[in-house]
């Protein structure tokens, strides 16, 4: 003789509700999830522009055929702050003792990103990754003391 189960059956309403409240959970648990890969993005966004506090600032502007910025500064925690003043796009890349990076995306004309590194004393290798920006001088030797 089959063992009966001492769990009364459902009706369809009842199931139909459980299975609604498991949905509405899932659904509060995926808006949470947006929600809190929102905030990051934001938070993202707005250290691309803000230069950390405890970061050295060096202030960079790009142009046509030439970057501008010091040849030489500190070792340690540097806030790169680069502001597009050319007529086209540009990107800001230091290489160099590990380090290779730059911006995601291209900075814009008149735009300003900043970009977070952390250098080691030696010679970093600055440039301009877009086109041929680099062979028409948008390179620089960068000196860390």
């Amino acid at each position: 003789m089959p063992v009966q189960s001492e769990e009364p059956k459902k009706s369809f309403s009842e199931k139909t509700s459980e299975t609604l409240d498991k949905a509405k959970e899932g659904t509060k648990e995926a808006g949470r999830a947006i929600a809190d890969t929102s905030k990051r993005a934001v938070e993202a966004v707005k250290d691309a522009v803000t230069p950390d506090a405890d970061a050295q600032r060096v202030d960079v502007q790009l142009v046509e055929h030439e970057i501008a910025m010091p040849k030489q500064v500190s070792a340690g925690k540097t806030a790169f702050v680069v502001k597009n003043s050319g007529k086209a796009k540009h990107n800001f890349e230091i290489t160099g003792h590990g380090l290779d990076k730059k911006f995601f995306t291209t900075v814009d004309p008149n735009e300003t990103k900043t970009l977070h590194v952390d250098l080691k004393p030696g010679t970093y290798k600055v440039f301009c990754p877009v086109g041929d920006h680099e062979e028409h001088g948008m390179k620089v030797d960068l000196s860390v003391k």
